[in-house]
């Protein structure tokens, strides 16, 4: 339980590290299997109030250290590092196949698994996920962050 422990605070401390701006909560997503594994993430802007996604986000915020690639690459791998450290403790059968977690601006972490067929490709679009995490349809905002 340790390596998962300690993969589930970095996840956290990674997308804590990513955020440009004061936020108020923190989401990311992931599906994996053994074969693939996918990664989202969004967050709620503390200033604005608006809703930013993985879609927008490089679009939005002028000055970012890390790129697009690097942080989707980056999270994919907390994401697949956390699915075989399940997968070993428990085994393939008690494997999760969704991960969703949530970061409060407390730095209060939840993290939910779903444990669908592996072998059924169940890829949610972006605006179900976001809807699942905000409880409102998905928006595009296009513009710059005000600062």
């Amino acid at each position: 339980m340790n390596t998962i422990n300690s993969l589930q605070k970095e996840l956290g401390k990674f997308l804590i590290q990513m955020i440009p701006v004061e936020w108020s909560k923190i989401c990311f997503y992931s599906e994996c299997n053994s074969g693939r594994c996918s990664a989202w993430f969004a967050f709620i802007e503390k200033k604005t109030g608006i809703i930013c996604t993985q879609d927008f986000f490089w679009d939005r915020y002028n000055s970012y250290p890390i790129s697009k690639m690097e942080a989707y690459l980056k999270l994919t791998d907390f994401a697949i590092a956390l699915y075989n450290a399940y997968k070993d403790k428990f085994g393939l059968e008690k494997a999760w196949h969704t991960l969703s977690y949530t970061v409060t601006d407390d730095y209060k972490f939840h993290i939910d698994f779903g444990y669908e067929d592996k072998e059924v490709s169940v890829i949610r679009t972006h605006e179900e996920v976001f809807k699942s995490f905000f409880a409102v349809p998905y928006k595009y905002v296009k513009e710059k962050y005000p600062y």
